[in-house]
């Protein structure tokens, strides 16, 4: 009995779902970027498409993603599984631009509706029993970025070898999905039915600042914005990479297992900072945690090898991990009472800059034709960054309820 108290109660159900949705995510968005590489669109082409696709996330998100919190979660995403069938088979249409824009158009309103709903549904349902913030967010993050790692690494991959298996799987995803949550909604409502390890629930009034709602308040603002600066680095690699790699001469094919490194320090970070906590309410050791944007940029200059490219992918992921950590942890938890339109608030951040990342590293590395762009971006967004942290840290903002 011991035993079973040790090691079960810290995953569910819906920690799979989000694990399996992040493989489709990432799937998706690689073939779109992939197919535009290989079409020979230019590095701002690239980007413009997914401001396209960025722009209808974030929309999803801010008019979508908090429904569930009035109507039921498992409601809406079983709503939305449907519409991820009907997408799917979409996929089998692109053959030229104008399908390629119209799949990324669509695939935008899908994930920046369905992120919100499971965000809020676990925060809600885990807060009611008791688990402790870090835990909350801990385990989601590493739910969904462990699955992404599949799908960078084997989407371009596939959109070159065998590009049907990428819809396939959208295809097979959402039907199992859609029986697995009507099941456990019919049998559980509309709260997750789950029984957390002791060790999820313990120290909860360990973080001070958890209980200071106002600091919390300015807290998210700011690594909102740090989260959407520092993104712009990890998000310009994700969609760039596969056309940098082809212009190095390397198979374009295998550009996932190099860009993949992103993915993985993605992961990496999630599981330090889940499990080293210094970071909560100390800003300066926030501050030393965020000079990874920098260090991207001083790698990326050299960036020409296989080895490189990976290593230059694998800290762009630490630039983004660090500060979503920091927002997720202070703007899901701060209130309540509010998963839904946190959570909602949290997606659109992330939808415009995956947009906007993808564009403006497609102008700095269309300018340079090398991965100096990169260096160049990094060295203004790690600027822009300790700005930002030291005027919320100086002007103490503060922010209304």
């Amino acid at each position: 009995m011991e035993k079973k108290d040790k090691f079960s109660g810290i995953f569910h159900l819906y920690h799979l779902v989000s694990f399996f949705v992040s493989i489709n995510a990432y799937l998706f968005s690689t073939f779109i970027n992939s197919t535009a590489a290989q079409w020979g669109f230019s590095f701002s082409e690239i980007g413009f498409i997914n401001l396209l696709l960025s722009f209808l996330y974030a929309l999803s998100s801010i008019t979508l993603g908090h429904i569930g919190y009035k109507f039921g979660y498992k409601k809406m995403m079983n709503m939305l599984f449907i519409y991820l069938f009907v997408l799917s088979f979409t996929g089998f249409f692109v053959n030229n631009r104008f399908w390629l824009y119209i799949f990324a158009s669509l695939q935008g309103i899908f994930f920046g509706a369905f992120f919100p709903q499971v965000e809020g549904l676990i925060a809600q349902s885990e807060s009611l029993l008791k688990v402790t913030p870090p835990s909350i967010t801990g385990r989601f993050t590493l739910a969904w970025s462990s699955g992404n790692i599949f799908g960078v690494a084997f989407g371009p991959y596939l959109t070159v070898k065998a590009r049907s298996i990428i819809f396939f799987y959208g295809i097979i995803l959402s039907i199992v999905v859609f029986l697995l949550i009507s099941r456990d909604k019919k049998i559980n409502g509309e709260l997750i039915n789950f029984t957390p390890n002791r060790k999820l629930t313990t120290d909860s009034d360990k973080f001070d600042v958890v209980k200071d709602i106002s600091r919390m308040k300015r807290l998210r603002l700011e690594y909102r914005i740090i989260l959407f600066l520092g993104g712009l680095i990890y998000t310009s690699v994700l969609a760039e990479f596969p056309k940098l790699i082809k212009m190095a001469g390397l198979d374009i094919s295998r550009a996932g297992f190099l860009t993949v490194g992103a993915n993985i320090g993605v992961l990496l970070t999630f599981i330090a900072l889940q499990y080293w906590k210094k970071w909560v309410g100390n800003e300066i050791i926030c501050g030393v945690l965020l000079s990874v944007v920098l260090l991207t940029g001083v790698v990326a200059l050299f960036a020409k090898t296989p080895l490189l490219f990976f290593l230059t992918a694998f800290l762009a992921g630490g630039s983004y991990a660090v500060p979503y950590t920091f927002a997720i942890f202070y703007g899901l938890l701060s209130t309540s009472e509010e998963h839904g339109k946190q959570g909602a608030l949290h997606e659109m951040v992330i939808g415009l800059l995956f947009g906007v990342g993808p564009f403006v590293g497609g102008i700095f590395l269309d300018h340079f034709k090398s991965t100096f762009g990169l260096t160049f971006l990094s060295i203004i967004l790690s600027i822009l960054i300790y700005s930002i942290q030291f005027f919320f840290n100086k002007s103490k903002v503060v922010i209304e309820k």
